[in-house]
């Protein structure tokens, strides 16, 4: 299995932006790798944070989901060679096993990432790319993350992007002493995730916006232990004057507020703070001129999250050890797939002669690499 990516470590807001990959997106550039690539597998996850994809294939099909990459990006490909990060074997498992289990994310040990992963998996599993080979790595990885979660307290006080965000919204509503909030894509993950936060705050004059008709007329604070009101999209600019807090939080293409159509509704002279929590960003950029208006997006939580990190340092040590012992049982796993695919029938002989019994007893007690050389000479007995 193979790995290109870029995230928040290397490369800034509008970097990542250019790389995000809306569901859309990934099944189109699944169907590409299958077809063009000629990739035996492939799982896209794409987040906030990250934009990755997970391939199977030999060593040189990197170059060709680079220049894949580049040309349904649009990117220039020299450019995009210093942005990335490549990663292949046994050091891209040990990656995904990172990401998954949330020991690679800005907020170090969140839970979000674990649904993002899956929400790839799945997806892709949807689109019949899931090979057998990223079949055993995703699950493993998936369930390293389950067992980190259950024995160590790096997620028992969840930290992510939305619950920095219903901090900082928290801290800004006491300040001023007002809490009215215009959410835009509140039925979405993302909004519904920050909705949620705020409710158990107390912080219930929540304005949303949906796209559907049915959760116009219905609401939806039941979901959350609250009151709101639920507008039409399309009228979200009628709600800003008397909103203190505008958060964005859709998956669309377009900005969701332009400065100067934003201008022309804002009648009431107060401060205001904008949260743009999409990835590309959707809030234009020169609302921050606007009098009186603060605007912040996801790059903006990154010190909050360093130091919510910092709490949960202790803790890391203890979930690299859960995370070492999963990953090695996955790669023995991957071992043991590929050498019955490919030496099956020789296996099969020596099973026959009670070495099948021994064998998976050994098995338990092997490194990877030591079962990978027993494999190695078992399927050389026969040559």
């Amino acid at each position: 299995m193979n790995c290109i990516g870029v995230n928040y470590k290397k490369v800034p807001l509008e970097i990542r932006e250019r790389y995000a990959f809306s569901a859309e997106e990934q099944r189109e550039f699944h169907k590409r790798l299958k077809i063009s690539a000629h990739c035996a597998g492939s799982v896209i996850v794409s987040t906030c944070n990250r934009s990755e994809i997970y391939f199977c294939g030999k060593a040189e099909l990197i170059a060709d989901v680079e220049r894949e990459l580049a040309a349904y990006k649009e990117l220039d490909g020299q450019e995009m060679l210093g942005q990335i990060y490549v990663y292949s074997g046994d050091a891209a498992l040990r990656h995904l096993f990172h990401v998954t289990c949330g020991l690679d994310s800005m907020v170090l040990g969140e839970d979000e990432i674990l649904r993002q992963v899956k929400d790839g998996y799945l997806l892709a599993q949807g689109e019949g790319t899931v090979c057998n080979e990223i079949n055993i790595a995703f699950q493993g990885a998936m369930s390293s993350a389950k067992s980190i979660k259950t024995n160590t307290l790096l997620s028992k006080t969840p930290v992510s992007v939305g619950t920095l965000a219903a901090n900082r919204i928290e801290s800004f509503l006491k300040e001023q002493g007002t809490g009215k909030v215009l959410l835009i894509g509140i039925t979405g993950q993302i909004g519904g995730i920050l909705a949620k936060n705020l409710y158990d705050k107390g912080i219930t004059e929540i304005t949303g916006t949906s796209r559907r008709h049915g959760m116009i007329s219905e609401g939806i604070g039941g979901n959350y232990g609250g009151s709101d009101r639920i507008v039409p999209f399309a009228d979200r600019y009628a709600y800003v004057d008397e909103a203190d807090v505008i958060v964005s939080a859709t998956t669309g293409p377009h900005y969701t507020f332009v400065a100067q159509k934003l201008a022309e509704h804002i009648k009431t002279a107060k401060p205001r703070l904008f949260v743009d929590l999409a990835v590309p960003r959707d809030i234009d950029r020169a609302v921050a001129e606007l009098a009186q208006c603060e605007l912040v997006d996801v790059d903006d939580f990154t010190r909050a999250a360093a130091r919510n990190n910092e709490i949960k340092l202790h803790e890391k040590d203890k979930a690299e050890l859960i995370l070492a012992e999963k990953l090695e049982e996955t790669k023995k796993s991957i071992y043991m797939s590929d050498f019955m695919e490919q030496s099956g029938e020789v296996f099969a002989k020596w099973k026959d002669r009670d070495f099948g019994s021994v064998f998976y007893r050994l098995k338990d007690r092997m490194t990877a690499e030591q079962l990978m050389a027993l494999m190695d000479a078992i399927a050389g007995l026969e040559e």
